[in-house]
């Protein structure tokens, strides 16, 4: 991440935290819309890509300081992907993926 990128995150960081847009519910929002502009087509998965990378981007820079970051980076790429509507090649009708899949997800990443 540049230095420019991380000054406009960090910054992102402070007023997301300032107004209290780390509620599940924000998050919950968040995965449906996506879901909601993928099943018609507004969104593809390049586009998923860039939001789960802007989320990995914030959750990166708040934990900057923490030891094993790579490994923290790593499960949390996996969650992510986890909680995010899939895109097949060619489908942009695909679902958010089940519960268990989920839960899969979730045991098999190192404790976030």
């Amino acid at each position: 991440m540049h230095a420019a990128e991380q000054a406009e995150a960090r910054e992102l960081h402070r007023t997301l935290d300032f107004i209290g847009l780390r509620a599940h519910a924000a998050t919950v929002g968040l995965i449906q819309l996506c879901e909601e502009l993928l099943a018609v087509g507004i969104l593809d998965a390049a586009a998923i890509e860039r939001i789960k990378d802007a989320i990995h981007m914030e959750i990166s820079v708040s934990r900057s300081r923490m030891t094993g970051h790579d490994s923290f980076d790593d499960t949390l790429k996996t969650r992510l992907d986890a909680i995010f509507p899939q895109v097949a090649k060619g489908d942009t009708k695909d679902r958010v993926g089940s519960l268990d899949d989920l839960a899969q997800a979730l045991e098999g990443g190192a404790g976030i």
